[in-house]
């Protein structure tokens, strides 16, 4: 038996207390998890809380962290005994036997009338310490803001490293990054956001609480939705006003920077066009770079056109079930069919779940999906300038010059990392 106490409220019921450590080689081994079932259960302290009135679990592809926010009633001016929560608690969220979020409380609310009090709780994913969070590597203590070359998977993982985030990757180590210096204040998310795009991944929340690369559309789903079947509401968007019948990109080169732009104007890269465009649109891209000319251009235009052509169809369903026919929970990045012949979805289309919503309040269980091309949630190629050379010597007389002397070392001026003068 454990020692966490049991907590009894009119509403709430609360299980038998979880383990506090199923890694350790004492604790009791884990049970796979139960597919089906839709019953959420919030774990705090060791302790596993269901019966909640309102529940919204959201994950997106576009929005890091994922998140919940859960409420309940209570039907008396004040409980005979509360619910001890804390912002900061670590949490597990699950619905049935699946893991949905690990990550932390935010905020804990109550609210009190003449015949009711009303408790909410929400939190994130762990990542949420990579998005609200400064940058740096390596020890807390003795932190250093330049990083070495490496991969976007070891990068990444180096910056997360402080903060408690793993992160894996379903699509290789990505692009060889070359040494650069962190921008003061800027946090973990963006620094990994930005070499993940150098590397065409996309970057999204596990339910453990890890962070996973991967390519957009890359896994699948056992089922779809179907009108007439698992469709409550549903609802399409098509739009001409953000896409273009050509773009055409431009770069800016280092070697026109101190030149006439009369007679050595900005260098062309590649036109591409969207068939898709009734009229002529013309579109002109700026691709801001020093390096990779005419490559990175040409990448970035036809990027634009997909995302806008893939961004300009979006469907979003209110289902009435949670799960697809395997039992599998709807999840962001995985591709689902839509038959929708009333909204004229079109047949054929590789729809992506870019974000799941699973909500239970007085109006029933619904899970609402927003899905579009995977084109519209490719991420915008870019690319990285390597640290100066000249900043990497003086970078490292400055630590040699740190350190303190061997024995029998005489100090003196540290040397002049350029030379000679």
């Amino acid at each position: 038996m454990s020692d966490t106490p049991s907590i009894e409220l009119p509403d709430v019921n609360v299980t038998a207390p979880a383990p506090t450590n199923p890694t350790t080689s004492d604790a009791p081994k884990q049970q796979p998890p139960v597919v089906g079932g839709n019953v959420l259960t919030l774990i705090i302290n060791n302790t596993a809380w269901q019966g909640w009135q309102r529940v919204a679990v959201a994950r997106s592809m576009d929005t890091v962290p994922a998140n919940f926010d859960i409420a309940v009633t209570e039907k008396y001016p004040y409980p005979s005994t509360r619910i001890d929560i804390k912002p900061g608690d670590p949490c597990q969220v699950k619905i049935g036997g699946d893991l949905v979020i690990t990550g932390y409380v935010d905020r804990y609310s109550a609210s009190l009338s003449a015949g009711e009090h009303q408790i909410r709780i929400t939190g994130r994913s762990k990542s949420a310490d990579l998005v609200d969070c400064s940058a740096f590597i390596g020890d807390k203590g003795a932190p250093s803001y330049q990083i070495k070359g490496g991969t976007t998977l070891s990068i990444a993982r180096a910056l997360a490293q402080p903060y408690g985030v793993e992160i894996n990757s379903l699509a290789g180590e990505g692009k060889q990054i070359p040494q650069f210096n962190i921008n003061l204040g800027e946090t973990a998310w963006e620094i990994i956001d930005r070499i993940t795009r150098y590397s065409a991944m996309v970057a999204y929340d596990m339910p453990d609480g890890s962070m996973v690369l991967a390519q957009a559309g890359s896994e699948k789903m056992a089922s779809g939705f179907v009108q007439g079947v698992n469709i409550e509401q549903a609802s399409v968007e098509y739009s001409m006003d953000q896409r273009f019948s050509e773009y055409e990109g431009f770069y800016v080169s280092a070697l026109a920077y101190f030149t006439d732009s009369g007679t050595n104007p900005p260098s062309r890269g590649v036109i591409v066009t969207d068939p898709g465009v009734p009229r002529y649109r013309k579109h002109i891209i700026i691709s801001e770079q020093s390096d990779n000319g005419n490559l990175l251009v040409t990448a970035r235009t036809q990027w634009e056109k997909a995302r806008r052509a893939g961004r300009s169809l979006a469907v979003t369903i209110v289902c009435d079930a949670w799960r697809d026919t395997a039992g599998a929970l709807w999840a962001p990045n995985h591709q689902a069919p839509i038959n929708l012949p009333a909204l004229k979805a079109p047949d054929g289309t590789d729809w992506t779940i870019g974000a799941v919503t699973y909500t239970r309040d007085e109006n029933g269980e619904h899970a609402t999906v927003v899905l579009m091309p995977a084109d519209a949630f490719k991420p915008e190629p870019t690319a990285f300038m390597p640290l100066p050379p000249t900043v990497e010597k003086v970078t490292q007389a400055n630590n040699d010059a740190a350190k303190p002397p061997a024995a029998g070392q005489t100090t003196g001026p540290p040397p002049n990392p350029l030379g000679p003068a």
